[in-house]
């Protein structure tokens, strides 16, 4: 978490609490800590529903105006499944405390809270989506893949799930199925994300393939869908340079500096077509991070 962390003092409290309890000599004073831990559980329920609530309205604003968190210029993102709805229950409570440690980044506590409610309903789709996402983010990819298999199995049309899989396949190197998932997925898509992120997602597999000519087809039909989207204008310029194309990779590493403002990626195009116009090699090696 960036900055400041907000939970200090919520933290601090569980630790004096704990303290308290250990030194409690009487069961009225237990009772006294009993009440305390009590309300700080409720103070604690309520901050969650908040920042669900948060998560919900930023998420609406990214998918609105097209916008991104920045982030690394490194591996391409696995899809978010959408936030469970609200619930009552211990199966409802279990799912919100999953999904708000997975946007606060704790993917282990996330994925043993997920766990629990799937003992509870083991077929239940927001688990198990849930679930496959934290264990993708953790880059756990052989658990996220049993994981979407048991999605499929309970409801068959899963797009993002079909996704997800393409995208495990293609970290893996398994591009013979990671082109069935996609295409399936794309042949299907409704919405803009998952008719995007499909497409993009093949580039990236014909890509690895060496297969530039389609690469190049399904990176132009993504930043036909997302003119902003500077990743696509990068791997789009690999695609070309691989095959000698070097003026058609700077153009389109320059529409990507244009297209992204401050995105890592579009630095990273822009030091691409910097580069080959220097008479230098573009550097491809995603581990680094973006200039």
């Amino acid at each position: 978490m960036k900055g400041k962390d907000p939970l200090v003092s919520q933290r601090a409290r569980i630790r004096e609490l704990e303290a308290a309890l250990e030194r409690a000599g009487s069961e009225q004073e237990r009772a006294r800590l009993g009440a305390a831990v009590a309300e700080l559980d409720d103070s604690l329920t309520w901050l969650e529903r908040q920042l669900a609530g948060l998560r919900e309205d930023l998420t609406r604003l990214i998918e609105r105006y097209d916008v991104r968190p920045d982030e690394p210029a490194g591996l391409a993102p696995a899809l978010a499944p959408a936030a469970p709805a609200r619930r009552g229950g211990e199966l409802g409570g279990l799912l919100e405390q999953g999904w708000n440690c997975i946007t606060a980044g704790d993917y282990e506590t996330a994925r043993q809270i997920l766990r629990r409610a799937l003992r509870l309903a083991p077929d239940d789709l927001e688990a198990l989506s849930c679930l496959g996402w934290a264990q993708t983010l953790s880059r756990d990819y052989d658990e996220a893949a049993l994981t979407y298999q048991h999605v499929l199995v309970v409801s068959p049309d899963d797009v993002l799930t079909r996704l997800n899989l393409g995208f495990i396949c293609l970290q893996k190197g398994i591009y013979g199925e990671a082109i069935e998932h996609l295409s399936k997925a794309v042949r299907s898509a409704a919405d803009r994300r998952a008719m995007l992120y499909g497409r993009y997602y093949l580039g990236l597999v014909y890509l690895a393939r060496e297969m530039y000519s389609d690469a190049e087809s399904f990176f132009l039909e993504t930043v036909d869908l997302s003119p902003t989207l500077s990743e696509a204008y990068f791997q789009l310029g690999r695609a070309r340079y691989q095959v000698g194309r070097r003026a058609d990779a700077v153009s389109a590493w320059k529409d990507g500096a244009a297209a992204g403002g401050p995105d890592p990626w579009a630095r990273r195009c822009a030091e691409a077509a910097r580069r080959v116009e220097s008479g230098e090699p573009p550097d491809f090696d995603l581990s680094s991070p973006a200039a």
